[in-house]
């Protein structure tokens, strides 16, 4: 009887063991999903948005402000962008961003690096947009939502990504 219950033990982890190296097998080999995508307003971009999706976590990489035209004076822009409830990129300028001394050829550059665990993001999901900023004593307030499905970025990329124009 003892030797019974001690093969059946065995058996039992050794079943467990083999369980536990096929989950975390399965978690090693999950393929990150990069999006890639680009906002245009009428005054300004926000080119090369890019963060990469895993299991349980997103990495939002960089992303840099262009200024739209000549002769635009503005004082001061922010943004946002959150997927569900969760805020991945949140910037703010205060002055003028085009005009400050990192600003070369009307481009402001922005290594945000952020890592955000424990957070899970599927294709359905949809970025939210929120833009807040005065250009000539004018201040505009945009609000958008982009479907992930839309900015999903291939291996391979072909033609010219076109920017997602808000307004």
């Amino acid at each position: 009887m003892k030797k019974y219950i001690v093969t059946i033990s065995f058996s039992l982890i050794f079943i467990a063991l083999i369980g536990v190296l096929f989950y975390n097998q399965s978690q090693i080999r999950q393929v990150p999903t990069v999006y890639a995508l680009d906002i245009e307003t009428d005054d300004f971009y926000i080119k090369d948005i890019e963060f990469v999706v895993l299991p349980n976590s997103i990495y939002v990489a960089k992303q840099y402000l262009e200024v739209i035209g000549e002769n635009k004076v503005f004082d001061g822009v922010s943004y946002g962008l959150s997927i569900g409830e969760n805020m991945i990129v949140s910037l703010s300028q205060a002055d003028d961003p085009f005009h400050l001394p990192d600003t070369a050829n009307g481009k402001i550059y922005y290594n945000t690096n952020n890592l955000f665990e424990n957070m899970k993001v599927s294709k359905e999901d949809s970025i939210y947009v929120e833009i807040h900023y005065k250009v000539d004593g004018e201040s505009k307030d945009i609000v958008g939502e982009i479907k992930l499905s839309d900015v999903v970025k291939p291996f391979t990329l072909t033609g010219e990504r076109k920017p997602i124009h808000l307004q």
